[in-house]
C-alpha cells in the first residue's frame, strides 16, 4: 500500500492600507496547485493530481469550416488538437485557430499500421473557448478534428493516455497503455477515438484486457454517425475489479475480413488520437479525512506585506480542491469558537438523524470594520456530530453590525451550511425570520466571553439550530489586521476550513 500527498500553493494577493471603507473581500484564482504531467507524448495523472481528460470531436468530411467549443475554461489546464486526412491532404502543415483568431501550426505525420494514404496533424494550443479550422483544400478528404481537454476536476480518478499514430485495415493491431497502480481492485475505463471510419456497414472489433484476466470487448458495424457527419467515434470499454498491482492495459483492434462472427469486411481506420484510460481511485471509497494544512500558523505578525506566506494543503488520497478563498483587510477581531467548561457540545441541530449534539471541530468568530466603525461579523468553520465525527457541516454565515451585543443574519450575503459524511447533500436553508440572532456578550463574572446563536432552518426537514459557546484565543486589531480564510476539499467530498490571522506592524 502506498500513500501519495498532493499539495497546492495559494499565493498572497497584494494589499492596500487599512481604510474604513466597504468591507473588501479578495478572491484568489485557482493557482498552480495541481501537478502537471511531464510525460510527452502522452500523460499520466494519479488521484493526487486531480486531472481528467475530456475528448471532444467533430466530423470534417465536406464539413469545413468547423469548430469545437470548450466549456468551463477556469479549470482547463491544457488543450491538444489533431486533425486526420485520408486519401489526400492540404500539405506539410496546416493552421488551426483559437477563439481570438490566433493561428497555430500542426505538422503532417504518417501513422504506422495497415491503413494507407492516411495523415494526421497534431498541435498544442493555449486555453481558448473554441478551436476553429477553415482550410477547405481537399475538404472531401478531411476526416475528423479531435480535442483533448485537460481539466482540474478532482473526481477521484487517475487518468493516463498515449498519443498514438497507428492505423489498420483487414488486420490486427495491438498497443499497451500504462495505468497507475492502487492499493486495491478498481474499475478502469478505456476510451479510443478512432477516425477514418466509413458508414458502409463494415465492422470494427475492439478488445481491452489486463494481466489478471480482466476482459471486455465490443463489435460494432458502422452504419451512421451520431452527429450525422463522418468520420470519428469515441469507443468506451470498462474493466471491473482490476487488481491494484496491474500497471498496463492491452488494447487490440481487429478488422480482419469475415472474422469475429461477421460476414463483412473490416473497417479501414486510423487512431492518430490518444488512447485514454480513467482509473477509479479505490482510496476515495473509504476516505473520511479532510485535507490538512501543511505549513499554516494560526496567528502571525509581519513587518511587511511582502512577507505574507504561501500556504500548502495536502491529502493522503486525492488532489486538494480550493473551494473558496477570502481575504479581509478590515479585520477588527477574530476568535476561536470553543466549548464552555464541563461541556461536550456547543452546537445543536434538531431534525436530523444521529445525535443532535455537535461541536465546532474548527470554528471562528470574525468581526470587521465598515464605513461606520465596527461593522458586520460572521461565523465560519467545521461542525461535527458528537456521535459520528465523520459527519457534520461546513458553515459560513454573515451577520449585520451588532446592537447591544446582538446581531441578525445578513441575508444579502450568501451563507453556507453544507453537509458532509452522512449529511452529504443535506444543505440547510435558513428561514428569514425575526428569531434569527447572534449574541456576543461581554466577559461574564467567571471570566468567560460567551457567544450564542439561534436560527431556524427549513426545507425537506425543518428544525432549529442553537449554539452556546465561548470565545478563546482572540486577536484584536492593533495596526493592520488581515484575516485569511480557505475552504478546501478532497475527491471524497471531505471539506475543511482554515483561518490565518495576520497582523502587520510597520516600523
Amino acid at each position: 500500500m502506498y500513500i501519495l500527498l498532493c499539495a497546492f500553493l495559494i499565493s498572497p494577493n497584494s494589499h492596500s492600507s487599512n481604510t474604513k471603507e466597504k468591507l473588501p473581500v479578495k478572491k484568489s484564482d485557482s493557482g498552480n496547485y495541481y501537478v502537471s504531467s511531464s510525460t510527452d507524448p502522452g500523460w499520466s495523472y494519479t488521484c493526487t493530481d486531480g486531472i481528467e481528460v475530456e475528448l471532444l470531436s467533430v466530423g470534417l468530411k465536406n464539413n469545413i469550416p468547423a469548430s469545437i467549443d470548450i466549456q468551463d475554461l477556469e479549470i482547463v489546464d491544457r488543450i491538444v488538437v489533431e486533425i486526420v486526412y485520408k486519401g489526400n491532404n492540404p500539405g506539410e502543415t496546416i493552421e488551426i485557430e483559437d477563439a481570438d483568431g490566433n493561428s497555430y501550426t500542426a505538422t503532417r505525420v504518417v501513422p504506422s499500421g495497415g491503413s494507407s494514404s492516411v495523415w494526421y496533424y497534431r498541435t498544442e494550443m493555449p486555453i481558448t473557448s473554441s478551436i476553429n479550422y477553415s482550410n477547405t483544400l481537399y475538404a472531401s478528404k478531411a476526416q475528423s478534428m479531435l480535442a483533448y481537454v485537460f481539466r482540474r476536476k478532482n473526481n477521484g480518478l487517475g487518468s493516463s493516455g498515449v498519443f498514438t499514430a497507428i492505423g489498420g485495415y483487414n488486420n490486427i493491431e495491438t498497443l499497451n497503455i500504462p495505468i497507475t497502480t492502487d492499493s486495491g481492485p478498481r474499475s478502469v475505463t478505456v476510451e479510443l477515438p478512432i477516425s477514418e471510419l466509413t458508414a458502409d456497414g463494415r465492422y470494427i472489433h475492439i478488445e481491452v484486457s489486463a494481466a489478471d484476466g480482466s476482459f471486455e470487448e465490443l463489435t460494432e458495424t458502422i452504419n451512421d454517425f451520431p452527429s450525422g457527419n463522418c468520420c470519428i467515434k469515441v469507443f468506451s470499454l470498462s474493466l471491473q475489479n482490476v487488481a491494484g498491482n496491474i500497471d498496463e492495459i492491452e488494447v487490440k483492434i481487429d478488422t480482419r475480413n469475415k472474422r469475429n462472427g461477421q460476414s463483412v469486411n473490416g473497417q479501414s481506420w486510423v487512431m492518430g488520437g490518444a488512447v485514454k484510460t480513467d482509473v477509479h481511485c479505490s482510496c476515495v471509497d473509504f476516505d473520511i479525512t479532510p485535507p490538512t494544512a501543511d505549513n499554516l500558523v494560526d496567528h502571525i505578525i509581519l513587518e511587511d506585506i511582502s512577507l505574507m506566506p504561501k500556504i500548502t494543503f495536502s491529502d493522503e488520497c486525492s488532489a486538494v480542491t480550493l473551494e473558496a478563498y477570502n481575504e479581509y483587510e478590515l479585520g477588527f477581531e477574530s476568535c476561536w469558537i470553543d466549548l464552555l467548561p464541563n461541556t461536550v457540545s456547543n452546537f445543536e441541530i434538531d431534525g436530523f438523524s444521529l445525535d443532535n449534539m455537535h461541536h465546532w471541530e474548527y470554528g471562528y468568530y470574525q468581526e470587521f470594520y465598515d464605513t461606520n466603525g465596527i461593522g458586520p461579523s460572521k461565523i465560519i468553520g467545521r461542525v461535527v456530530n458528537n456521535a459520528d465525527p465523520t459527519s457534520g457541516w461546513i458553515i459560513e454565515i454573515f451577520f449585520n453590525p451588532s446592537v447591544d451585543n446582538k446581531s441578525t443574519i445578513d441575508f444579502t450575503k450568501p451563507y453556507k451550511l453544507e453537509g458532509f459524511g452522512d449529511y452529504a447533500g443535506s444543505n440547510l436553508n435558513l428561514t428569514n425570520t425575526s428569531s434569527q440572532n447572534l449574541e456576543v456578550g461581554p466577559v461574564d463574572p467567571n471570566g468567560f466571553n460567551p457567544i450564542a446563536f439561534n436560527v431556524a432552518f427549513g426545507g425537506s426537514v425543518n428544525g432549529q439550530i442553537e449554539m452556546k459557546a465561548v470565545l478563546n484565543n482572540c486577536v484584536i486589531k492593533r495596526e493592520v489586521f488581515i484575516i485569511r480564510e480557505w475552504i478546501v476539499s478532497d475527491a471524497a467530498g471531505n471539506s475543511q476550513v482554515y483561518i490565518q490571522r495576520v497582523e502587520l506592524e510597520y516600523n
